[in-house]
């Protein structure tokens, strides 16, 4: 079995402070209070709620510059990236963001889940158990990589379980709200099936 998925070249993800009309001494106040909250072992609120806490930006602005971020994320997924903008905000509506703490298993091998992630930064390692219990690996999963396909063919119940090597960022949203680009959409089903099939090839 292959130690890694082939990974994926592309750019960075931007960061939510770029699609904010805030200044930098309003960024690097919601960063401390975003390490402060890490501290404290809360990793769930992103810098834009922090903005939002302090009063410098609106929820409005908070929601458009979120949009505006997740639209551009899902284009970096290669499952996605032939959507046009038009197309790209509209499935970004699907998707919501969610973040993993370091070791925290999110997917469990034999779980009904009928969910598609997309990592946008960390890392994940997928892995099943043997007879024994014992943790068998599978890969690494690296940004910009879908998660979950398989599931999709499966009635949603996870064939391996994954869980985060470090803190990790996703954007996750349900089979259900997918399922016109996946079958309706040429240029999503043969990108999303191309996914499948070298996961299957590398994990033989």
């Amino acid at each position: 079995m292959a130690d890694d998925y082939k990974k994926i070249e592309t750019n960075e993800p931007r960061r939510l402070g770029e699609y904010l009309t805030c200044s930098r001494g309003s960024i690097v106040m919601a960063i401390k209070k975003k390490l402060e909250s890490l501290e404290r072992g809360n990793n769930k609120k992103g810098i834009g709620e922090f903005l939002l806490e302090l009063g410098i930006i609106s929820e409005e602005e908070l929601q458009n510059a979120l949009r505006h971020q997740r639209a551009d994320r899902i284009r970096l997924c290669p499952v996605f990236s032939s959507l046009t903008n038009a197309e790209l905000h509209a499935i970004a509506n699907h998707f919501t963001e969610v973040s993993i703490n370091s070791a925290e298993t999110f997917i469990n091998e034999g779980d009904k889940d009928p969910t598609l992630y997309i990592l946008v930064e960390g890392e994940l390692e997928v892995f099943t158990k043997d007879n024994n219990g014992k943790k068998v690996h599978i890969a690494h999963i690296s940004p910009v990589e879908p998660i979950g396909e398989m599931g999709y063919f499966q009635d949603g119940i996870r064939t391996a379980s994954v869980r985060a090597v470090k803190q990790s960022e996703l954007l996750r949203a349900p089979y259900i709200n997918l399922t016109h680009y996946f079958e309706h959409v040429p240029r999503v089903a043969n990108a999303f099936l191309e996914v499948i099939q070298r996961r299957q090839e590398n994990t033989k």
